[in-house]
């Protein structure tokens, strides 16, 4: 325990060093991404291996790199966040799904081509689109730091109150045959706690910070809804990573957060609310 609340400690601090500069220099957070995003397609790439599946490498390095470009032709070009991930799922997406058949094409020896094509494509996408919304929300969105700093972390927020919802007052089983310990207490304290914090953070902030247009009940009501279905993104993340686990037989994807295991284990989540982050400055906006 002790091991790991450091770990954690100095998780947080790593985090904040990038992410309270991007307040000011928002370019930093890219410098983030990049390192995340690596070390998670390198652990990806070797925990499918693990599981004697043979994603290429290569295209899936290719596909990283090209997102990060294209989101820097996107900045060069000044295009509005909506645009730039409009244009990321046009390029990156349909070379996701090419990757599904250049690898069977490319692979005539292999009789699992197109399961590992699939898998290629996957984890081009899986790993790049958050983090490209992460990018592309907090430089082509006005104020967009204060929404991705939701994106970002709500996943852990929502982890913290289903943890100790969960301690306290679980009984019910929710997935025993993916997590165990998770139950449906924790899944619902998780998902409200979140909400409530959400709902007040923006309240608190981006109603002031930023020229919203609506009544502050009916925005509290809005942001509310959003930060369940952000905590509901991110438990999913959990699960889905947790059954890739399990699925090549690993019981973290690294050791690179000693009593917490790799970095996709301490992102899995954050992978499935950072798109929610630009979703709230959509909804926001909208007002």
């Amino acid at each position: 325990m002790r091991q790991r609340i450091i770990t954690g400690v100095l998780f947080t601090l790593g985090v904040a060093a990038f992410v309270v500069p991007s307040l000011w220099f928002p370019l930093i957070i890219c410098a983030m991404a990049l390192i995340v995003g690596g070390v998670v397609v390198h652990e990806l790439i070797k925990a499918t291996r693990t599981g004697n599946y043979s994603p290429s490498a290569g295209l899936i390095l290719t596909g990283f790199v090209f997102s990060f470009v294209l989101f820097a032709i996107s900045y060069a070009l000044k295009l509005s966040c909506e645009a730039a991930i409009a244009l990321y799922v046009l390029v990156i997406g349909s070379y996701s799904v090419a990757c599904g058949i250049l690898v069977p094409v490319m692979r005539t020896y292999d009789q699992d081509a197109l399961r590992n094509g699939l898998i290629t494509g996957g984890i081009v996408f899986y790993v790049t689109f958050p983090l490209y919304c992460l990018c592309a929300g907090m430089n082509l969105i006005e104020n967009g730091w204060y929404y991705m700093l939701i994106g970002l972390c709500a996943s852990w927020i929502s982890d913290v109150f289903a943890y100790f919802v969960g301690v306290t007052i679980g009984k019910h089983k929710l997935i025993p045959h993916i997590s165990p310990k998770k139950t449906w207490e924790g899944f619902i304290g998780g998902a409200v706690g979140c909400a409530v914090v959400v709902a007040l953070y923006s309240f608190l902030v981006i109603y002031r910070v930023c020229d919203i247009n609506i009544g502050g009940v009916l925005f509290l009501v809005i942001t509310f809804i959003l930060g369940f279905m952000i905590s509901l993104m991110s438990q999913l993340g959990d699960w889905f990573a947790s059954v890739i686990k399990r699925k090549v037989g690993i019981k973290d994807y690294g050791n690179i957060f000693p009593g917490h295991g790799g970095m996709l284990d301490r992102f899995d989540s954050a992978f499935f609310t950072l798109p929610f982050g630009v979703l709230l400055a959509f909804v926001i906006n909208l007002f």
